[in-house]
């Protein structure tokens, strides 16, 4: 067989385990997105830092190949904009691993990369938030609220200016401010996403 017939079968095969496990993951969520699913592609991301650092770059594709998968999982469970910022960081992300393969990965597209991949997970586990409050799932708005501002704070390690630092610890404390009143208030307190939302998506679009 042909090293290029060899490459199409493996990139066929690769994309039929990808879809079959997107399927699992589907199905595991039966229907709601749980913390975990949704915090899944941050260990992914970290993961994949970790081994990039280490000059792991077969893993470190293996790590974003699988944060990836789970991105889109979550874009199930959100809107359009949240879907949007998802499949541009998913692009970026894809641009990464070009360069890991052909051994030419660039900071700069790397630490944007991840920034924006971090923070729109937060994005869409706002938008997951705030459809919780609406139902009155008050606990599953707080923990969504809680795994927005997890992303965030992971988000930091790749901030690529101090004006784009204090954008982010500024929504960071803003998250933080909400967090603890929905708490001091048994989850009944009402804040708006919206702007929120704005915030996040400047972040997103710096």
């Amino acid at each position: 067989m042909s090293s290029e017939k060899k490459t199409t079968a493996v990139s066929s095969i690769l994309l039929i385990v990808a879809s079959i496990s997107i399927l699992h993951l589907v199905n595991l969520a039966h229907n709601e997105l749980t913390i975990d699913l949704a915090m899944a592609p941050v260990k992914n991301l970290s993961d994949a830092r970790h081994l990039i650092v280490n000059g792991n770059y077969n893993r470190a594709i293996q790590e974003l190949d699988d944060a990836m998968m789970k991105m889109r999982v979550i874009e199930q469970y959100t809107d359009s904009s949240s879907i949007a910022h998802l499949e541009r960081a998913v692009e970026d992300l894809e641009l990464v691993e070009k360069e890991m393969r052909i051994d030419d990965l660039k900071e700069d597209d790397l630490n944007k990369a991840f920034f924006n991949a971090l923070n729109s997970i937060a994005y869409a586990c706002m938008t997951i938030s705030e459809n919780n409050l609406d139902k009155g799932e008050k606990f599953k708005a707080m923990q969504f609220m809680n795994a927005t501002f997890a992303e965030m704070i992971a988000s930091l390690k790749f901030v690529q200016d101090e004006q784009l630092r204090h954008k982010e610890e500024k929504v960071i404390a803003h998250v933080r401010e909400i967090l603890d009143k929905m708490e001091a208030t048994k989850y009944t307190f009402r804040f708006d996403y919206d702007m929120v939302n704005h915030e996040l998506e400047e972040l997103i679009e710096n």
